[in-house]
């Protein structure tokens, strides 16, 4: 794969700069010098350890749960450097969680455009768009707790159950905060992670389960109101490579998205207006421009995670059962070595775990490991793919330099990793 792309020019910034940029991303959110703060996030305590040890393998390259430090749409960083024009009526507090009308009203086109949704699907009794201006799993976590007032207005002692898919995202982190069950309905490897109906059914019979609350479907399908609990996300944080503005259209009844602002009070004031005049503005005057991003950016997704399958394959000594890109995600998974599965003494979620902070060390290159394998389906952990070309390539580069292949005799040896880098350090400052 070229390091070249049509896509990552930004105001002509060179690939070698952008890689540069995120090397200066990822310190730029990984560095916390204050020893407390930083153990409530897993990967602030390896970087603090990664680099207290010299940094052994390069600059960490931070590829776990979204990183688009350089990536962002160029449209859409032209816009903001050179357009943009605020009026000072989006510079204070919100009455509504889902979005000014003149936002709301942009975001539903699109939806509608882009879904081809006919009108008997968009009557204003069954279906609403709204622009919300904070993370998805913020919406999920309301929706959580619209659930549990249900069935306390009830009076209702039962467990409220999710159901979702393993390996997928991080949904078990925000409904088991609520106290919610979280059944994984398991992708495996053995049907290549397609659905197998036979070992649905079987995981389900042995859940045992009276009633399922919520279903949860990661996929790219068409919004559909069946009923009035039906709940759709579209982070354009994803789509345009800028996770940092916070903004997202939310499709579902109109009953249900003024249950969702009712509970958004209790917990925030609703402060993100800018960000969704900014993203909202752009839109009206660069519409195109936007649509053919989404293309173009897919198109280079494509070719990021083909180069990474058949480097992994060709280089690594994966077989392709081990490894997953999706038809649609910024994202591949892959399994741990076949070294580290063979430890009968660690659940998969732990060995998914210990493998991606070991490939830190070794590497440089921080995934997400137990964040992507809560449960214990499969020991997979997930590389994302949202950074320069040539980042990807210094990715895998460093995977073969340090020995990674799925049928490595030993685990990464971190200890000597981490000792020979600080001796290597003590010996430079005695010399000196």
């Amino acid at each position: 794969m070229s390091s070249s792309s049509t896509l990552c020019s930004i105001l002509g910034i060179s690939s070698a700069e952008r890689v540069q940029a995120h090397y200066e991303g990822a310190r730029t959110h990984l560095f916390n010098s204050n020893e407390h703060l930083r153990q409530s996030s897993h990967e602030q305590k390896l970087y603090a350890k990664y680099v207290a040890a010299n940094e052994p393998a390069g600059p960490t390259i931070y590829s776990s749960k979204g990183e688009h430090f350089t990536e962002v749409c160029p449209s859409l960083k032209r816009f903001i450097d050179n357009e943009l024009k605020l009026d000072l009526k989006y510079f204070g507090y919100m009455e509504y969680a889902y979005g000014l009308e003149e936002h709301r009203q942009l975001f539903k086109k699109i939806v509608i455009r882009d879904h081809q949704l006919e009108d008997d699907l968009i009557q204003p009794d069954f279906f609403e768009v709204g622009c919300f201006m904070n993370s998805t799993r913020l919406a999920m976590y309301d929706l959580g707790r619209v659930i549990l007032k249900e069935l306390n207005e009830k009076q209702s002692t039962r467990q409220p159950v999710v159901l979702s898919f393993e390996p997928g995202w991080d949904y078990a982190g925000v409904f088991e905060s609520l106290q919610m069950k979280v059944l994984h309905l398991p992708l495996t490897p053995k049907a290549e992670f397609k659905p197998d109906l036979d070992e649905w059914s079987k995981f389900l019979k042995e859940q045992k389960v009276d009633q399922i609350d919520l279903i949860i479907i990661n996929t790219q399908h068409n919004p559909t109101p069946v009923s009035t609990r039906w709940f759709q996300t579209r982070p354009f944080g994803k789509q345009f490579n800028c996770n940092a503005m916070g903004i997202a259209a939310i499709s579902s009844s109109p009953q249900l998205i003024a249950k969702l602002n009712e509970l958004y009070w209790n917990h925030n004031y609703i402060n993100g207006c800018v960000n969704a005049e900014i993203i909202c503005q752009w839109l009206r005057n660069h519409q195109q421009e936007a649509d053919q991003f989404i293309v173009d950016n897919g198109l280079e997704l494509f070719r990021k995670k083909e180069f990474v399958r058949r480097f992994m394959e060709n280089e690594l000594g994966y077989p392709s059962r081990s490894i997953c890109t999706g038809p649609c995600t910024s994202y591949v998974i892959f399994e741990a070595p076949l070294v580290y599965l063979e430890d009968s003494t660690k659940k998969n979620s732990e060995i998914a775990e210990q493998f991606s902070d070991d490939l830190y060390f070794a590497t440089g290159v921080l995934l997400s490991g137990e964040f992507v394998s809560r449960s214990n389906v499969a020991a997979f952990v997930r590389i994302h793919l949202g950074s320069d070309p040539a980042n990807i390539e210094e990715m895998m580069r460093r995977f073969k330099a340090a020995g990674l292949n799925y049928h490595m005799k030993k685990k990464f040896d971190v200890s000597k990793i981490l000792e020979e880098t600080i001796t290597t350090k003590l010996l430079k400052m005695v010399h000196h």
